[in-house]
């Protein structure tokens, strides 16, 4: 993880949790739902439909995340522009883009317009199920909602990026109504609210700094994706490190280097490894992917 990335994360710090209130389906829509504890990540999908995912308070493990398949006319492909359109549509909240485009490595960069919601843009009253309290809740929830859409339904996005963007693509989207305000960086990718609030309790705090000893990285942790083992956390006279093995869906193992400055992150490859010290689970991110395990059990370090 780049100290470029780590600076912008530090601001992530006095974030307040999220509040959104209500998450059931809509009276009178024909979409379907179901509810998920994992980011979402590409799927099989029906011809002529998409999967919209509503993201509520994903940052603090609250309602999580909630699936609607709705109607979509996919003859000549899926775009993040018309994944936008149906956000808005379900939810009653502005998701306006300007423009989209791919980068050479296939990556992508949205821009956001000045008539979405985010700026105070709207197109009509939000719907009973989409109201928030507060500026940051709406806000956190149409990045999040965006982003897990497109990864979930844009054809060639896994393992993908999504940076977001605003005034013509030539700055990068700036939040200033945010507590704190946010920029998340040209040259940084959205990773999701519950990446920059996993930073919470530790990261630029210079008047408590974390003794990696204190930081509890050994065990079994679980997902839907698979298993995550992590043994031999010590320090080898070159830095901090674990090694870790995963099975199910992702067939790796390595040693990851932890961060000095920060012990609850680590790195291998593109693996980035997020440890809570609070809930002790993981947030590994590969690629455009997120994946939450639990701890199952102990281990003997």
């Amino acid at each position: 993880m780049g100290k470029k990335l780590l600076a912008i994360l530090c601001a992530a710090l006095l974030l307040a949790g999220l509040a959104a209130c209500g998450g059931g389906g809509q009276d009178g829509s024909n979409t379907t739902e179901a509810q998920s504890t994992i980011p979402a990540r590409p799927l099989a999908r029906e011809e002529g439909t998409i999967t919209l995912v509503a993201v509520f308070n994903a940052a603090e493990g609250g309602e999580g995340r909630k699936e609607y398949t709705v109607p979509y006319d996919d003859r000549k492909g899926v775009f993040a522009d018309g994944i936008a359109n149906a956000l808005t549509e379900l939810t009653g909240l502005n998701f306006a883009l300007g423009d989209v485009h791919a980068t050479d490595s296939a990556d992508m960069l949205v821009e956001w317009a000045p008539g979405s919601s985010l700026f105070g843009g709207t197109e009509q009253e939000p719907r009973e199920d989409f109201v928030f309290f507060d500026y940051d809740s709406m806000a956190w929830f149409m990045l999040d909602s965006l982003y897990e859409t497109i990864l979930r339904n844009v054809p060639g996005m896994e393992g993908k990026e999504v940076y977001y963007t605003m005034n013509g693509m030539e700055t990068s989207l700036a939040l200033p109504n945010l507590s704190p305000p946010m920029d998340f960086g040209l040259d940084t990718p959205y990773m999701g609210s519950a990446f920059y609030f996993a930073h919470q309790g530790g990261r630029g705090d210079d008047d408590i700094p974390i003794d990696p000893s204190d930081v509890n990285w050994w065990g079994e942790y679980g997902s839907e994706a698979g298993m995550l083992h992590i043994n031999n956390y010590n320090d080898k006279g070159m830095g901090w490190s674990f090694h870790f093995t995963l099975t199910g869906d992702i067939e790796d193992d390595g040693v990851a280097a932890v961060d000095p400055d920060y012990p609850c992150a680590a790195q291998y490859a593109n693996y980035d490894f997020l440890f809570d010290m609070l809930d002790e689970t993981i947030l590994l991110t590969v690629g455009g992917r997120e994946i939450f395990y639990v701890r199952t059990e102990d281990a003997v370090g």
